[in-house]
């Protein structure tokens, strides 16, 4: 007979606490009988997803996030947009985990550790990966979003969303959106003055 706690230890041990994830990263192992799909159809299924998520990403951050922004100021449109980012990549997230394909091209790195032989740019990778998280995880941050990032952080697995992955999540946010508030400031700015220019010219 199992003890009767053994379920709740084993979720316990699951979930990592956020800084594990800066400290080591194993790959995913795969289950039994799993067959891995083919270049072509890895490649269509990224380039498929990352086409389509970029596309509203353009609008949301560089049309209705420098809006909000330069019409409302950083402090209050800064959080109003930082809170309707949250939102919209927590969805996205729970979305992603459910569909259960991989068009983020986050097991990449997992199936690149379990080669036996890899080429230069996968050694490189696993040694960023391996060595340099913290930087990984800034850099997703800033040209990515905090759903990319997460996911990212979690390889391909599309196991339950735990402790370790929803602080990853939030500290993704912060760290996107400070960024981004910034950004979004400076675009409003430049194109405002950009119009004004324009407008005394013209006229």
């Amino acid at each position: 007979m199992s003890p009767p706690h053994s379920v709740h230890t084993v979720d316990a041990r699951a979930a990592l606490e956020f800084g594990d994830a800066f400290v080591r990263l194993n790959p995913v192992a795969a289950p039994a009988g799993f067959a891995p799909p083919r270049l072509w159809q890895r490649l269509a299924q990224i380039g498929t997803g990352h086409a389509l998520y970029a596309s509203f990403n353009w609008i949301f951050d560089n049309v209705l996030y420098v809006w909000v922004v330069y019409t409302l100021g950083m402090l209050q449109g800064g959080a109003l947009m930082m809170a309707a980012s949250g939102l919209q990549c927590a969805v996205t997230l729970v979305v992603y985990q459910r569909m259960r394909i991989d068009w983020v091209g986050t097991g990449l790195l997992a199936e690149i550790r379990a080669k036996e032989r890899r080429t230069r740019l996968e050694r490189l990778l696993v040694w960023a990966g391996n060595r340099h998280p913290l930087i990984i995880f800034v850099l997703l941050c800033v040209f990515q979003d905090p759903f990319i990032t997460t996911a990212w952080f979690k390889q391909g697995s599309f196991g339950r969303l735990t402790r370790r992955d929803w602080a990853i999540f939030t500290a993704a946010v912060a760290v996107a959106n400070v960024y981004w508030i910034f950004v979004a400031s400076l675009i409003g700015q430049t194109v405002a003055t950009l119009w004004r220019l324009l407008s005394a010219f013209w006229s």
